[in-house]
């Protein structure tokens, strides 16, 4: 079966959770802190963010995500000698999903485009390439622009540096001053740039999982964009994701969604998004586990890279990369604590019914053990030992209608019955658990009360 819903959640886990995350590590972590979002940047001209928002729709033509730095991405300065403020426009700081990270640069630099000052209002008065660029002295009171280019300008390679200064008149760029660097100004250059810049944060701390029942947990911590990241089970069935952002990671108001995108490689591209959420005053978010995301953390990669989104997916930032050390065996491990979890709490909800032949299991609704029953993914089983039901919850006449009819023969081999008219193959785990094979054997389902289902699933 194929989960294709993954709803917000409108509760979360309690700091308890944390509170294990800080006795597995050691030290002291605040579950309660609040994390304040990032300011939003400076107001652009109407003009700069018409670039942007074209960007953004090519993007969502090619079904990609669109991925901003928007602090690189727009630099007010003044090139024109007006008085008025310019704008350079890096188009380096955008990326699709679909296109990669080479869309906009190459061996001569990155697309760079300039918007000046006119009476008429901000006009692109240059675009190409550019390697590097500032705003230089040219004369009595006049800014011009000194660039770095592609070396063949200069008549030499293309690894070789060109300097062009550019001035502009009112109509076109002068050119100033060009020359080719030489041995001298490399070895300046390297004189003057200081020590190197430090390695990007590169996350590497393994998976650990601790506790057992209600109070098991899987977690990774020390990432460069959030203090730990853990899975925990809850009571009323499901798994439940919840990050601690550092100050640096920009939220959402309370109470909406921060997408988190995951993405592997290991069996082809394949992403999920992750919906998290944080209450007003609490620093943590967390929402239901996708079950995409939970193939990703338990498969062959060996980390995966992250997009967050703080306004439900029209823009994308690039967090770090998550390492996957350790997850596969974490995540496992609880996934066996909690089906002991839903298996006891279905255990006691069904205490005193009985079970109904021939399947002789507790009559009534079974989700996926890693689904709340209040939310529950693409399909819910529906069994009262006549019938047998695909709750979808979609409208009637739909492909994702709700389909209930008879049981038909159920051919029984060992533990596993044969349910012929559906050609499914149900294995009896419990009186409250089973397991179905489709096409593939799917994850274990439990039962859930029936006033705990949606009202679409239910059979009427």
């Amino acid at each position: 079966m194929i989960d294709k819903t993954s709803p917000v959640a409108r509760r979360r886990p309690t700091g308890a959770a944390w509170l294990a995350i800080a006795a597995l590590l050691g030290s002291a972590m605040p579950a309660t802190a609040p994390a304040a979002p990032i300011a939003s940047a400076k107001t652009w001209p109407r003009e700069v963010q018409d670039v942007l928002t074209e960007l953004k729709q090519d993007c969502r033509a090619e079904g990609g995500k669109f991925v901003v730095d928007r602090g690189a991405f727009a630099t007010e300065t003044e090139v024109t000698n007006d008085g008025k403020p310019d704008w350079v426009i890096a188009y380096a700081a955008t990326r699709c999903t679909t296109s990669g990270y080479s869309a906009w640069c190459g061996t001569a630099g990155c697309i760079t485009a300039i918007l000046g000052s006119t009476p008429a209002g901000l006009r692109e008065i240059y675009n190409d390439n550019l390697r590097d660029w500032k705003v230089v002295p040219v004369g009595a009171r006049r800014k011009g622009l000194e660039t770095s280019v592609h070396g063949t300008a200069c008549g030499g390679f293309g690894a070789e540096v060109c300097m062009q200064t550019l001035a502009w008149n009112g109509k076109k760029w002068d050119m100033v001053k060009q020359y080719r660097w030489t041995d001298a100004d490399y070895a300046a250059s390297q004189k003057a740039g200081g020590a190197p810049e430090a390695p990007p944060p590169v996350h590497a701390a393994r998976w650990q999982f601790a506790g057992s029942g209600a109070g098991a947990i899987a977690a990774t911590t020390d990432h460069p964009d959030f203090v730990a990241l853990g899975l925990r089970c809850q009571p009323g069935g499901g798994v439940y994701m919840t990050m601690v952002p550092k100050p640096g990671l920009a939220l959402p108001p309370a109470g909406q969604p921060l997408f988190v995108d995951f993405k592997g490689s290991a069996n082809g591209d394949f992403s999920a998004v992750q919906p998290l959420v944080q209450e007003p005053g609490k620093s943590d978010l967390s929402g239901p586990l996708d079950p995409g995301v939970e193939q990703l953390l338990i498969g062959a990669d060996s980390g995966l890279e992250l997009l967050a989104s703080r306004d439900g997916g029209d823009e994308w930032r690039d967090l770090d990369y998550l390492s996957l050390a350790g997850s596969t065996a974490a995540v496992r491990a609880l996934r066996q604590q909690c089906a002991g979890v839903a298996g006891s709490v279905a255990s006691r909800q069904t205490a005193g019914q009985k079970t109904a032949a021939p399947l002789g299991i507790v009559p009534g609704y079974y989700v996926t053990e890693s689904e709340s029953c209040a939310a529950p993914g693409f399909e819910t089983i529906y069994y009262d030992g006549r019938r047998l039901g695909l709750m979808r919850g979609g409208a009637p006449g739909s492909e994702d209608e709700n389909v209930v009819g008879p049981l038909g023969a159920a051919e029984r081999s060992g533990k596993s019955f044969l349910l012929a008219d559906w050609g499914i193959e149900a294995a009896i785990l419990s009186p409250t658990r089973i397991q179905l094979t489709i096409q593939d054997t799917e994850a274990p389902r439990r039962w859930c009360p029936a006033d705990q289902i949606p009202a679409n699933r239910r059979v009427r």
